[in-house]
């Protein structure tokens, strides 16, 4: 085997194996959040850029040894062609590939609905149609006892195809065409309450217990109340601090503020650890040169005071020393200066209300 013979079918291998990588991505389906949806999206970007890199490679290769010579015996044309021919493949796999991620959100009803399928899993069979011919053409073999229209037509086909599916959403506009969809709620009914019901990460189920409509917020804590240890999880969350400013806390005040626990008693100590990492957390915010707004937001000072009076009453003496240390965070001003503005001063009055307000109602 010659060395470009070689290389080129290591072309075809890498390429192969990102396709296999889309392939799974695009068949897996997944309504991830946070952190674990950031990373497939990483991913997906990645195998879509290695696919695209190795094809090109590949097609290259390809030219290079006459696997095209049968567009133009033109050299020129010939290079112009197969570049029109590799970048429509390509631009409809592309496309796909980054539609899917859609999939799970799309409210489209009826036969679009239908006829959107295809394209939605476009990176599954859109690449075959150049694998398949692209496989004939790096073996003289099969080449040469093979009918042309065995690898011709796919070729042409996946670069028509991958044309049309690219300028699909051109087509709708320029036509006018209505586009039948769900109202939100019916998609969510039908989407969401399969997907809930067989959830079984916490984490998942927590960020729906943020939802804005009620049953959804309901379905998703059933669900979660439903899991063995559900409660193991919200303290193991509730004491997570690995000392860079990541905690999961508001995760789980944004439950506690809705549900109950069946033991609150075992809630207290990890509490009292969470309280210690938001006094920390509110004086890291408070230290950075420029204090922002977000960072105290997503603490829920408020929402904290919330659920320590309504399902923790009893245990208040357990939380007031840490509350009083929280209060003092609050109270002391950013170490830069220049950040204790009116506008600073009006953003975190609110919080320090909150847990003033708490200290009063529980100093017993």
């Amino acid at each position: 085997m010659s060395y470009t013979s070689m290389y080129s079918n290591v072309l075809f291998v890498l390429t192969i194996i990102n396709y296999i990588g889309l392939a799974i991505l695009n068949i897996q389906k997944t309504n991830a959040t946070g952190e674990r949806l950031m990373v497939s999206g990483f991913i997906g970007l990645g195998l879509i850029a290695a696919y695209v890199l190795f094809s090109l490679l590949l097609t290259i290769s390809i030219t290079s040894k006459g696997g095209f010579n049968w567009l133009s015996s033109a050299t020129l044309s010939r290079n112009f062609l197969v570049g029109i021919l590799w970048f429509c493949m390509i631009a409809g796999v592309v496309f796909c590939a980054m539609l899917s991620t859609e999939m799970n959100t799309d409210q489209t009803t009826g036969i679009l609905r239908i006829l959107s399928k295809p394209v939605y899993y476009g990176s599954v069979w859109l690449p075959l149609l150049m694998l398949i011919p692209y496989a004939i053409l790096l073996n003289p073999h099969w080449r040469e006892s093979i009918a042309p229209g065995f690898y011709k037509i796919p070729l042409v086909m996946a670069c028509l195809l991958g044309f049309v599916i690219v300028m699909i959403p051109q087509i709708v506009i320029s036509m006018n065409i209505r586009v039948p969809k769900q109202s939100v709620e019916d998609w969510k009914k039908e989407n969401l309450t399969p997907y809930i019901e067989k959830e079984t990460s916490v984490e998942t189920l927590l960020n729906y217990v943020k939802d804005e409509e009620k049953w959804v917020r309901d379905l998703a804590a059933n669900r979660l109340k439903s899991l063995p240890n559900w409660e193991d999880e919200l303290i193991v969350k509730l004491q997570r601090a690995d000392g860079y400013g990541h905690y999961d806390f508001h995760w789980v005040y944004t439950f506690l503020d809705q549900y109950s626990v069946e033991h609150p008693d075992r809630f207290v100590d990890p509490i009292n650890s969470s309280l210690e990492s938001i006094t920390k957390a509110t004086e890291m915010a408070l230290a950075k040169s420029f204090v922002y707004s977000g960072d105290l937001i997503l603490l829920q000072i408020d929402v904290v005071c919330r659920v320590l009076d309504h399902q923790f009453k009893g245990n208040s003496q357990f939380f007031r020393g840490n509350m009083l240390s929280l209060q003092k965070a609050l109270e002391t001003p950013p170490t830069e200066p220049s950040q204790n503005t009116p506008e600073f001063i009006e953003m975190i009055k609110p919080y320090q209300m909150a847990v003033k307000g708490w200290l009063e109602r529980n100093s017993g």
